[in-house]
This record gives C-alpha cells, sequence and structure tokens, in this order.
C-alpha cells in the first residue's frame, strides 16, 4: 500500500505556521534592536560626555564671539551666533529656550531656525554616522558649510540686515553650566539615562517593526510608494524605507536602520554613504521643525529649503564619484 508522506504537519498558511513564523520575526527583531542599540549607546555616551564638558566650562560664548561675522552675512543680530553654537554643539531645546527670550522678528526667527536644523547635535549625530560608515569630519563640516551658506542665502531672500541688539540676561542665564557642577552631573546622568532608555525602546520597536513589515510582504510596496522620491534627491530605489524613517522620526534611528541594514549587505558603502550626506541636511521634518512652527517660523520655509539642499549635496557627490571614476577608466 503506498502513501504520500507529508512533509509537515501543518499547512504553511495555517494558524500554528503563522504563529510560530511572527514569533521567530519578533525574537529577531528585538535580538537585532538590542544589538543595535547597544552599538549606539556606546558612541551616544563618549559624545554626550564631551557635550556635558562644553556646557560646564562655558566653551559656547567664545565660539559665539567667532560666529558672530557669519551672523552678520545673514542678516542676523550678533547674540544668533549663540543661539546656533548652542544649538549646533548640543541640540535644539537649549536652543530654542534662548531663542524664546530674545526679540527676533519672524523671519530672524525662521533664518536661524533653518540653520540650527541643519546643523544641530554635531558630536552626537556625527558620531553616529561614522558608525553607519560615513567620515564623522566630512559630515561635520558638510553640516556646518550648509547651515551658513543655506542661512546666509535665506537672509537675503527676506532682506535682513545685521544690526546688533543687547541680549537679554535671561537669554544668556538659559546656557546650561551655570547651575554647579554637581547639580548638573546628576541632571546630565537623569537625561542621559532617560535618553538611552527611550533609544532602547524606539531602535528596538523600530526593527520590530521593520521584520514585520518584511515578513509580511509591506515594507516593499511601502517603498515603492516614495522611490520616486528619493531617485528625485539621487539616492539609490533602495534607501527608500531608511530615507522615510530618517526624515520622520530622525537621524538616531534612521542611523541605527541604517548600521543594521550595512551588517546585513542590503547596501552598498556609497548608497549608504550618499543616504548619510543627504540625512546630515535633512532629517527629522516633523518634530524638529514643529518645534520652531510654534515659535513663529513657517513650516514650508524650514522643510523646502533642507529637502532642496540636501538633494543638491547628493547630485554633487554624485557627479563627483562619476569625475573619479571617468578618471581611473582613463588612467587605465
Amino acid at each position: 500500500m503506498s502513501y504520500t508522506r507529508r512533509t509537515h504537519a501543518f499547512p504553511e498558511n495555517g494558524i500554528c505556521f503563522i504563529v510560530g513564523r511572527v514569533r521567530h520575526v519578533l525574537v529577531e527583531g528585538l535580538y537585532t534592536g538590542l544589538r543595535m542599540s547597544i552599538k549606539l549607546i556606546v558612541v551616544l555616551l563618549p559624545a554626550a560626555a564631551f557635550v556635558f564638558v562644553l556646557q560646564q566650562f562655558d566653551l559656547l560664548r567664545p565660539i559665539a564671539g567667532f560666529l558672530r561675522p557669519l551672523m552678520s552675512l545673514a542678516g542676523l543680530p550678533g547674540e544668533a551666533g549663540l543661539v546656533f553654537a548652542t544649538g549646533a554643539l548640543l541640540n535644539v531645546y537649549p536652543a530654542i529656550a534662548m531663542l524664546v527670550t530674545l526679540d527676533f522678528s519672524v523671519q530672524e526667527t525662521t533664518v536661524i531656525a533653518l540653520m540650527i536644523l541643519i546643523c544641530h547635535s554635531l558630536v552626537v549625530e556625527c558620531s553616529i554616522q561614522a558608525r553607519a560608515g560615513s567620515n564623522p569630519l566630512r559630515m561635520g563640516i558638510l553640516r556646518l558649510v550648509a547651515a551658513f551658506v543655506t542661512g546666509i542665502a535665506a537672509g537675503r531672500y527676506y532682506g535682513l540686515v545685521s544690526v546688533d541688539s543687547v541680549a537679554q540676561p535671561d537669554a544668556l542665564a538659559t546656557v546650561p553650566g551655570a547651575t554647579g557642577l554637581v547639580q548638573d552631573f546628576f541632571a546630565w546622568i537623569q537625561s542621559t539615562s532617560t535618553t538611552i532608555a527611550l533609544m532602547i525602546v524606539i531602535i528596538t520597536g523600530l526593527m520590530v517593526i521593520q521584520r514585520l513589515l518584511e515578513a509580511s510582504g509591506l515594507l516593499r510596496r511601502i517603498s515603492s510608494w516614495f522611490e520616486p522620491l528619493v531617485l528625485l534627491f539621487g539616492l539609490p530605489r533602495s534607501t527608500a524605507f531608511l530615507w522615510l524613517v530618517g526624515n520622520t522620526m530622525g537621524l538616531t534611528y534612521g542611523s541605527a536602520v541604517l548600521i543594521q541594514e550595512r551588517e546585513r549587505g542590503a547596501l552598498k558603502p556609497a548608497e549608504i554613504d550618499a543616504l548619510n550626506h543627504h540625512l546630515a541636511i535633512s532629517h527629522s521634518l516633523i518634530e524638529d521643525t514643529l518645534l520652531f512652527v510654534a515659535l513663529g517660523a513657517g513650516a514650508g520655509a524650514l522643510v523646502l529649503p533642507r529637502l532642496a539642499v540636501a538633494a543638491v549635496v547628493v547630485w554633487i557627490l554624485r557627479l563627483v564619484r562619476l569625475h573619479q571614476r571617468s578618471d581611473q577608466l582613463c588612467e587605465n
């Protein structure tokens, strides 16, 4: 008597198979998320400690004085240099706290906000991008140059003329590092611990969601919606999902997914570097933008220039690489 041997106990579309598959995807996503979180924390902690030292020794004011002439070119008053330095070396929140106390016009607020959105948290974010595969010094210089070029262009567009005003005392008092070393140190530990905990939760959640989207086939469909847009920006189709994460959730979380894709071999080093160039200029288009919109800046004036500058940067990068390849072919 002959019979056909069953290769598995349940059909592939059965409940048990689906549950097992989902469990496998969840475990893989959790493991990957925790591993990526640890890698980012190793980078974030030294960078955060360096920023803490900058705060305690009040090293932002000398830097702000050096930036005063550049602020003048953008049509901004001298104290804008301190606001920008604070945002560039710390993050957008203390810069906003200072900006609130200054009597800036809507146009001046828009220009300085645009500069800070391009160039903020340099120490931390450049370190993270280095872990993702790009040169941190180049990323830092790129963001500084892009911020000043964009700020100067925006200042000229709005017809701003620099007229130094006297900064209100409250504005200068908002610079961190003035409340005592011990108190600041414990506050730093608390804020850093909170940031790390939030990072672990969000990054792990992102990895789980990505794995679920991949397993269900939805990731390919969602990415296809943004492929025409990333092609316009000079980026390969394969970066569509990563572009979406970086521009909605921010550079840190976008880089976490990028590092993971790099380790999987899903992207080439040149593709990763190109996306890093774009995200260096344009990321977190929702949350960070809305913080400055609340101060009176226009959303479109903060989003569109960043996307345009990021596109120009990537296309220039592609032309440079094309020229380099042409030279190599000629030499051979």
